[in-house]
């Protein structure tokens, strides 16, 4: 299982960003690698999205994430955790995660935890993202 999150620097148990789509750096972890902290190439939220589905990511750990990566991150069967508001690192947050102490994020749960203060209806996230249609993903 491959874990992401956007984080502020590329220290090894740097803290987590606090925007997803602005982040200049992301922590990967995984049972056989650990953690591994990658420049972000790419700005805005469903580049960076992109980016997460081609490294066949499952898991995205985060604070803010907007609707349309959400969505697209979702489509692809990528599970979202909410790291909460205050300041967490790498560490913290696999932690958590693997404790069972973050909140899995759904259509359902976006508003009240990652909601946008532009807010679009929830119903439209509901749509997009609980219709049981996924695009599967290749792991090459």
């Amino acid at each position: 299982m491959i874990v992401a999150m956007p984080v502020k620097n590329d220290h090894d148990d740097a803290p987590l960003a606090p925007l997803f789509g602005n982040a200049k750096y992301f922590a990967f972890t995984n049972e056989e690698t650990g953690v591994s902290i990658e420049r972000m190439e790419q700005n805005g939220g469903r580049d960076v999205a992109r980016t997460l589905i081609a490294k066949n990511v499952d898991v995205l750990i985060t604070s803010h994430l907007g609707l349309n990566p959400f969505t697209l991150l979702k489509s692809y069967g990528i599970k979202v955790y909410f790291a909460g508001e205050g300041r967490i690192t790498v560490s913290e947050a696999i932690r958590m995660f693997q404790d069972g102490k973050l909140k899995e994020v759904t259509a359902e749960t976006y508003r009240d935890l990652l909601g946008e203060e532009e807010s679009h209806p929830h119903s439209h996230v509901q749509n997009c993202c609980s219709t049981g249609v996924h695009h599967h993903r290749s792991h090459a």
